[in-house]
């Protein structure tokens, strides 16, 4: 199963493969009783045991640690090592979104001098108390800024009682969201946020794909959750939703990063999905309860699925699909993005031929050729590739269809 070519990779792979009892442990997010309770029970196995310790094989603790986290549902119980919800963090989450208004949405402008402000004065205190210090570092008035607080502050208490706010830096933000430059400061989350801790791939295309489109959507989302990866997606409609569904019909979780606050729901008619997906998976969203539904705002969650995810897989895309938004920031972020052979075979469409040229940018044919490109680039985390021939592999057959418009 495991090929070493010299004395060095050995070293590696067991560096990073092989966990004693209180790494395995802390991996799995369970206590040492009950891991031995899964170890008589034979749901996990150990390399070998001594009186004092024993050694498990990290693929096979992947396994089960999917098994409990996608059992997790509504259960989610008390979120424990994280500055989520704590006062401070609402505060501070309030005092950053009114600055974010004051400055009408715009990030650049807005975040260098939150920067300085949290540098100068206490952010996570309520605003009434600081509102002076934000007016003479702002320029702005304390009646504006105490306006737009009461409106964000408003926001933030319709929010369900377990829905989260995370800041970045905390234990709960996503370590691979955090590496990138366009990771906001603040995230929001409703549901089970344990499946951040998995491999999650994006699939993403037209709100407008062929029946064959949205097949091939299901059929990879199906694949993925075989192989122990969460799929994530941005809850349009078409492709998004295909996704989605594939992955809730073998009963895996899904994650849905969403262009509005988590108090709405966009498009309408997806309404009972993303309620479903609050339940089952995990809804993520960059925007606050008091903002606004802007066209922008879309192009802006493609940054944040694809910082979350290894990779993004396009399905179908025009020329001027929002995918294509995403393949650029996955690129400069250093993720893959993997585009369907047809779709570079498919002589109206021109992007596919381009993006297979970047650095990043994989072709596939099959499921299993897109796998197994997926596991040679992250073997450490994806140590074993599932095939099940009873599912069509193939992703290629027939044409991609063109697609005039795509928002």
């Amino acid at each position: 199963m495991f090929n070493f070519s010299t004395i060095d990779e050995l070293k590696e792979f067991l560096s990073n493969e092989i966990l004693f009892t209180q790494e395995a442990t802390k991996y799995l997010g369970i206590s040492s009783q009950r891991l031995n309770q899964l170890v008589h029970a034979g749901k996990i196995s150990p390399i070998k045991s001594t009186k004092s310790n024993s050694i498990y094989l990290k693929s096979d603790l992947y396994e089960r640690k999917f098994e409990i986290e996608r059992n997790y549902g509504s259960s989610r119980g008390p979120v424990n090592e994280s500055n989520a919800n704590t006062t401070q963090t609402i505060n501070d989450a309030i005092n950053y979104f009114t600055l974010l208004a004051l400055f009408k949405g715009k990030h650049k402008k807005c975040d260098p001098i939150y920067d300085h402000m949290f540098s100068q004065i206490d952010l996570t205190l309520p605003t009434i108390d600081i509102v002076k210090e934000m007016s003479e570092l702002t320029g702005f008035e304390e009646r504006e800024i105490l306006f737009e607080s009461h409106k964000v502050k408003v926001g933030i208490e319709s929010l369900k009682k377990d829905d989260l706010i995370v800041k970045i830096g905390s234990d709960l933000y996503p370590k691979l969201l955090e590496d990138t430059q366009q990771a906001p400061i603040f995230l929001f989350m409703r549901g089970n946020t344990n499946l951040l801790n998995f491999n999650i791939i994006s699939i993403v295309g037209t709100r407008n794909p062929s029946e064959n489109g949205i097949l091939r959507a299901k059929k990879l989302a199906e694949r993925f959750g075989q192989n122990r990866i969460v799929v994530a997606s941005g809850l349009a409609k078409g492709i998004d939703t295909a996704a989605h569904t594939g992955a809730i019909n073998m009963k895996n979780p899904t994650i849905s990063v969403i262009g509005t606050p988590l108090t709405k729901v966009y498009p309408k008619e997806n309404k009972n999905l993303q309620e479903q997906i609050e339940e089952e998976g995990l809804v993520i969203s960059q925007f606050a309860p008091s903002m606004a539904v802007q066209r922008w705002n879309f192009p802006m969650r493609n940054a944040i699925m694809s910082g979350i995810s290894l990779a993004t897989v396009i399905i179908e895309a025009g020329e001027t699909s929002g995918s294509l938004i995403q393949a650029d920031y996955a690129l400069k972020q250093g993720r893959m993005v993997f585009i369907p052979q047809s779709a570079i075979e498919n002589n109206e469409l021109k992007w596919p031929k381009k993006y297979s040229l970047r650095n990043g940018a994989n072709v596939f044919s099959t499921i299993d050729e897109l796998l197994n490109t997926l596991a040679q680039k992250h073997h450490e985390l994806l140590p074993t590739i599932k095939e099940n021939k009873e599912l069509p592999l193939s992703i290629s057959e027939g044409k991609i269809g063109h697609v005039h418009k795509d928002n």
